[in-house]
């Protein structure tokens, strides 16, 4: 049996498929991204027996192919309660004040870039021990990991061993025999899959699908890949569209320093607990209900 010849990835190349992938989705990988990046375009390529530039012209024009390449190019690495410190944050202040403003509706959450779904379900099962009733919108540009969050079945590696550690016994009853975590159907029914690619919300099609009035929005581990100009876009587009009077946008801690007055819309003011960083969208006509240290 004849082997496959395998195709080799010049740097050049390489960066022709990066700016598709830019392109598509807004990202711009971290260079260690790259690598597995190149070992999934020459595989496909060998595989197929592609020429670089057959499998570079139809990765414009055949819809599965498409999907496969964003899916592939993606990053999806999360875990339940990652940045405990937020869920903190939530547990303690922000759930109970909304608690009493909402009385008996649903809270509205939106995990903006959900990735497998460990964010959606530590923010359902938060809401749901703290007396509220979500109604949590999971979305992410990858349809491989929507399926996923959808089924809400989970590895035992979505459990770490130092980040998160507080609030697992929210998830350990739903742990079978084999490890995994299994949300049953009454935990499963408070979240709602989407696809939507951010780098694109203000398409015709996205703005009408776009979760409204959502009382908090967690948008983590997404602007570290965006550039300065689509995160400006991204938050303006959430705050004006998307997020409630006197709700609340999360970030990653670490990418809190790269959203300054220049990117930020001015409708979202900036707050700290101690070293927890959040954003609260100003009341309007009054200028907002301050939540911790205006900075």
């Amino acid at each position: 049996m004849k082997a496959v010849e395998k195709i080799v990835l010049t740097e050049d190349i390489l960066n022709t498929f990066i700016s598709i992938l830019t392109t598509l989705t807004g990202i711009i990988p971290r260079a260690s991204h790259r690598d597995g990046i190149k070992y999934f375009i020459e595989n496909k390529i060998s595989e197929n027996k592609y020429s670089i530039d057959e499998y570079r012209k139809l990765l414009f024009t055949d819809k599965n192919l498409i999907a496969e390449f964003v899916n592939e190019c993606t990053v999806n690495e999360t875990y339940f309660f990652r940045e405990e410190k937020q869920f903190s944050l939530l547990q303690n202040q922000i759930f109970p004040k909304l608690r009493f403003k909402l009385q008996e509706k649903e809270i509205n959450i939106w995990s903006a870039a959900c990735s497998y779904g460990e964010e959606a379900y530590s923010l359902a099962v938060m809401a749901l021990i703290s007396g509220l009733t979500p109604k949590v919108t999971a979305s992410d540009i990858n349809s491989e990991v929507i399926e996923h969050c959808k089924a809400g079945v989970f590895l035992s590696t979505s459990l770490r061993s130092v980040d998160g550690v507080s609030y697992q016994k929210l998830v350990l009853p739903y742990q079978r025999e084999d490890r995994k975590i299994a949300f049953p159907a009454d935990i499963k029914k408070h979240i709602n899959t989407m696809q939507i690619n951010l780098a694109e919300l203000d398409s015709p099609e996205n703005i009408l699908k776009l979760p409204k009035n959502q009382n908090i929005i967690f948008i983590r581990n997404v602007f570290i890949y965006f550039s300065i100009e689509l995160r400006k876009k991204i938050l303006k587009i959430i705050a004006d569209n998307c997020l409630a009077e006197d709700g609340y946008l999360f970030v990653s801690m670490n990418e809190i320093a790269q959203l300054d007055s220049t990117i930020v819309p001015k409708s979202l003011e900036k707050l700290s607990d101690g070293n927890v960083f959040y954003f609260h969208k100003t009341v309007a006509d009054t200028g907002g209900n301050k939540n911790g240290t205006n900075l």
